[in-house]
């Protein structure tokens, strides 16, 4: 099970390494998108990866449930989002401790930009809390960021792809 052998396994390495390198690349070119929408490409490679894997599994089997599509859909997830997490750790603790600030200016931009809706009052009170928040990506943090992607996107994606691909039920006549 615990082999490159398996495509989940290997799809996760691939898709956590991928996503890894597409973040490294937009550092490269422009840090600020790491924190805007090109950075959802790397949920596009999970994606695709876990379909891969499910397809693989199909191919080893004569009937596919959703639980039979739900592991390698999953587990390939599990694996890209821990080395994910693990290089972004790295990223904004070790190479580029700037990030964090750049994260805090972003937010104070969307925040001016969005003033309108939240009128003066509440802009003045979401800044000064904003201002306040620890944007650190710690130890802590990353675990819970491992952790709570596991259910959102990770559970959700991967049950929608395993409702998808399964087969339906065989008819017995």
């Amino acid at each position: 099970m615990w082999s490159l052998e398996n495509p989940a396994i290997k799809n996760g390495i691939i898709a956590g390494i991928g996503s890894a390198l597409f973040v490294l690349v937009l550092y490269l070119v422009n840090p600020r998108w790491i924190f805007g929408f090109p950075s959802y490409i790397t949920t596009i490679i999970f994606i695709v990866l876990m379909v891969q894997s499910v397809k693989a599994e199909k191919q080893t089997l004569d009937y596919t449930s959703f639980g039979d599509a739900l592991k390698p859909a999953f587990l390939t997830f599990v694996i890209a989002n821990f080395i994910y997490v693990v290089f972004y750790y790295i990223l904004v603790n070790f190479i580029a401790p700037e990030l964090m600030d750049l994260q805090k200016e972003i937010t104070m931009e969307m925040l001016e930009k969005m003033g309108g809706l939240l009128g003066e009052e509440g802009v003045e009170t979401a800044a000064e809390e904003i201002q306040n928040r620890n944007f650190d990506f710690g130890l802590k943090m990353a675990s819970w960021t491992f952790a709570f992607a596991l259910i959102f996107p990770g559970f959700i994606i991967a049950a929608i792809i395993a409702a998808v691909m399964k087969d339906r039920r065989p008819v017995d006549l």
